[in-house]
């Protein structure tokens, strides 16, 4: 038997409506999860660099300790103190080194780059101090270092890197403000 579509029957526009319903669905499911994802990718690339940071600063504290342990020869006019590496900071270029004691193709004592981290720009790390340096315990000359990482123009995810003057090196979470 043949059954026949009459205008009156009113399954013509049952498919179209049912996608229609599908995109409305879709497209407010997406105004609702994009800025919350955007957000969640903004706090894990701040975590991300403090996590970057914190394992930089103990490799640092590590050379310290090596450089006390190994001194450089004693016919170099440099002293201990201008051989202890240090993490140094350039916010113009969105980076931060290491500068260790290296030798140069001649065989001269010289300051090298040994570790350098270029982060986005669209995080903003600033410190107390531009230059950041352990002296051969792992400690700092300095009571408290504070570092913060955060992502531009959003303060309520921060990370605060924070070194004590004994070396301890701990992260905290700064919400709001």
């Amino acid at each position: 038997m043949k059954r026949s579509l009459r205008r009156g029957d009113g399954s013509r526009g049952f498919a179209l409506t049912y996608v229609l319903l599908l995109v409305l669905a879709a497209g407010i499911a997406a105004a609702v999860l994009v800025p919350r994802c955007a957000s969640w990718y903004h706090a894990a690339l701040v975590r991300y660099e403090a996590d970057c940071l914190v394992s930089d600063l103990r490799l640092l504290q590590q050379l310290s300790r090596t450089a006390a342990v190994y001194p450089i020869e004693t016919s170099s006019d440099l002293s201990l103190a201008r051989a202890t590496p240090r993490l140094v900071f350039e916010n113009d270029k969105d980076a931060y080194y290491i500068l260790r004691l290296g030798k140069s193709p001649s065989g001269a004592p010289q300051r090298q780059r040994f570790l350098y981290h270029h982060h986005s720009p669209d995080i903003i790390i600033s410190a107390d101090r531009k230059e950041i340096a352990f002296d051969r315990n792992g400690g700092t000359n300095s009571s408290y270092t504070t570092i913060e990482v955060s992502y531009d123009g959003e303060y309520a995810r921060r990370k605060l890197v924070i070194i004590d003057s004994v070396g301890r090196i701990r992260v905290e979470d700064v919400h709001g403000r």
